[in-house]
């Protein structure tokens, strides 16, 4: 069993959703970042990018370590990836987008290091959904996040369905890949009843964002384009 006051720390990291402006990451954060030389990321050169545009000095190529996590292992190899931890050393979780290990990889290493008790340290920064679920006017006492549901019918229609059955006490959160939104949108109309309230919050943080909640009936009249965008649906019902 290690211990805290021989190990570093996981410190999780909050990263951009879409467009390198560094003003939506808090000052505290920067700093905090500036000083470690240690990163797990899901893509070295983003994360590269990601670390410059806040203000990162150090040279990558003689005093950082940056590990990638593994995208086609069912499991990660926690105990490599942490290698430096176990010495003493900081190391920075950073996911592509937003918070890390909410709809990204990152959760394995966070829950191996609390069986090997590593502190694990979070830091404010921007969320896609929190943000959608609070500029929603839905209900933020309970709520469910989805992920991404099924891309396939019937298995899609069913899960909206579902969705829609549990929404009148439970603010229903999901999301889709950009290239599928609209096919999403449409599907969502298609099976929904015209009373169903339907938020779609797009591009959060970014210069084209767009959030409006409107009953199902009302989206149906609504000429809207959310292909290649980054969206967040969401369902509740009065």
């Amino acid at each position: 069993m290690y211990s805290e006051e021989n190990t570093g720390k996981i410190i999780l990291i909050p990263s951009f959703m879409g467009e390198d402006d560094a003003s939506i990451i808090p000052d505290q954060v920067k700093t905090m970042v500036h000083s470690m030389t240690e990163f797990i990321v899901e893509n070295a050169k983003t994360a590269r990018r990601y670390l410059r545009a806040i203000g990162y000095k150090k040279n990558f190529d003689t005093e950082v370590t940056i590990r990638e996590l593994d995208k086609h292992a069912d499991h990660q190899n926690c105990e490599a990836l942490l290698a430096n931890v176990f010495k003493g050393i900081d190391c920075g979780l950073i996911s592509e987008a937003g918070n890390p290990c909410i709809a990204d990889p990152g959760n394995e290493i966070v829950a191996y290091a609390h069986k090997r008790n590593i502190k694990v340290v979070p830091l404010v920064g921007p969320s896609s959904i929190l943000l959608a679920l609070i500029s929603s006017g839905f209900n933020g006492q309970q709520f469910c996040f989805n992920g991404y549901i099924p891309i396939q019918n019937p298995e899609r229609s069913k899960k909206i369905k579902n969705m829609e059955s549990l929404c009148r006490g439970t603010t229903q959160i999901f999301m889709e890949t950009p290239f599928r939104n609209q096919n999403m949108f449409d599907e969502i109309l298609k099976t929904c009843q015209d009373d169903t309230m339907l938020c779609i919050a797009c591009d959060l943080t970014l210069s084209t964002q767009f959030i409006k909640t409107l009953s199902v009936k009302a989206w149906k009249k609504t000429d809207v384009h959310l292909q290649k965008r980054y969206c967040i649906f969401l369902l509740s019902r009065a």
